[in-house]
């Protein structure tokens, strides 16, 4: 059984037009249709239960006239953006599996998205990499059973990134949409009008085949802190200022974001640095 999640609680500010009204970018029709009727559409076809997830009542009411059949809740979690609306919405769900997808993505296909479930039996966490070695922010699939305890270790330590997911579970598959015949605009962010007719930018390729991160530790490993296990993870980096084991890890995967992610939670003002830096080379505008 597989639960949909719908993230809907960001403030859309680069989707806004200079001396217009403030546009609820979820609400924006592309081929007559509002962006998030269009995700949930794609979504329903292969979850068994579908939740978005908002940031205050008065979002839900707007969502509500346009996918009423949704089940919403309202983000009231120890977390900040995209990661309060995967908790509350996890924690609502009773299936095994869980997707999770952001409310601009309007491109997205069932058959995206039934890729990534199917990946589930034998990973925690699966996610898209362009060939660019850019992972779109909180599409991803999981494990119940395994984000849960994980989400609940993250809230505890104060962490706020859905990256932080995939950096802490055992198990992640980065999967080569190019590799498996999925459009890469159907894995498009709409950060700006723009983007809503724009074809991707792909630029170098990076990575050319799906890359799978297992590590050897279990679940209880991580609620236990068990620091000697847990080489090579977010925990490790957190838990010893030791980002060197996670980012040769990343680095020699290919996976040159997460490589961003773990110089940014160095001590070291240079480091932290070079991490942005690289953020800005796949064209990612914040961390």
């Amino acid at each position: 059984m597989v639960c949909g999640i719908i993230l809907s609680g960001g403030l859309s500010r680069r989707f806004q037009s200079p001396n217009e009204p403030w546009v609820d970018k979820a609400l924006y029709a592309i081929n007559g249709k509002p962006m998030i009727a269009k995700i949930y559409e794609s979504l329903k076809v292969i979850v068994d239960s579908a939740i978005i997830a908002v940031n205050n009542e008065d979002r839900a009411k707007r969502y509500r006239e346009v996918v009423p059949e949704a089940e919403y809740v309202i983000d009231n979690e120890p977390f900040k953006g995209p990661l309060a609306g995967i908790y509350s919405g996890i924690r609502a769900c009773n299936d095994d599996y869980v997707v999770v997808i952001p409310n601009d993505m309007p491109f997205i296909t069932p058959n995206a998205i039934e890729l990534m479930v199917k990946e589930l039996s034998s990973f925690d966490a699966v996610t898209y990499i362009l060939p660019n070695g850019h992972i779109s922010n909180a599409l991803m699939a999981l494990r119940r059973d395994v984000a849960i305890p994980i989400l609940n270790k993250l809230a505890e330590l104060g962490r706020s990134k859905s990256f932080d997911l995939l950096r802490g579970a055992p198990k992640v598959l980065f999967m080569n949409p190019l590799t498996h015949g999925v459009d890469a605009k159907s894995l498009v962010n709409i950060n700006t009008r723009g983007d809503v007719t724009n074809e991707p930018r792909l630029g170098e390729v990076v990575v050319r085949n799906d890359v799978s991160i297992v590590r050897d530790f279990r679940i209880d490993d991580i609620t236990d802190l068990r620091v000697s296990k847990l080489i090579g993870s977010l925990w490790y980096t957190i838990a010893t200022g030791d980002y060197i084991p996670e980012f040769r890890l990343y680095a020699e995967s290919g996976v040159q974001m997460l490589v961003a992610h773990v110089l940014l939670d160095s001590r070291n003002e240079n480091v932290r640095a070079l991490g942005r830096r690289i953020l800005d080379a796949l064209g990612v505008e914040k961390a």
